[in-house]
C-alpha cells in the first residue's frame, strides 16, 4: 500500500471521509439499517489489528480524536445522572 492510498495520507483520510459521510447519509435513509451494529462490531476489531502499526505520534494523534468523539457522540440524549455514570465507566476502563 502506498502513501497515497493509505488512511494515513491526506488524500486518504479525504477519501475516507467522504466514503463514511456516503455512508452515514445511505444510513439515515434507512437503506442500511443494519450499519450501526456493523461498526460496532468490526471497529474494536479493527482496531486491534490497526493500531500497533501506526506511528506513535500518528497513533496518539488518533486515539486523543477518537476519544472525544466517542465521548461527545456516546453522551447524546443522555440525561446528566447518565452521562457522569458514563463517565465514570470510561474512567474506570482507562485505569484498568
Amino acid at each position: 500500500m502506498t502513501e497515497s492510498q493509505s488512511c494515513g495520507s491526506e488524500g486518504g483520510t479525504q477519501k475516507m471521509m467522504e466514503m463514511m459521510s456516503k455512508m452515514k447519509d445511505v444510513c439515515q435513509e434507512g437503506k442500511m439499517a443494519m450499519m450501526p451494529q456493523m461498526m460496532v462490531e468490526m471497529m474494536p476489531h479493527c482496531l486491534t489489528m490497526m493500531l500497533p502499526s501506526v506511528p506513535k505520534e500518528k497513533r496518539i494523534d488518533f486515539v486523543m480524536n477518537m476519544v472525544g468523539i466517542l465521548m461527545e457522540k456516546g453522551c447524546v440524549e443522555m440525561s446528566e445522572e447518565e452521562k457522569m455514570d458514563f463517565v465514570t465507566k470510561v474512567i474506570e476502563k482507562v485505569k484498568a
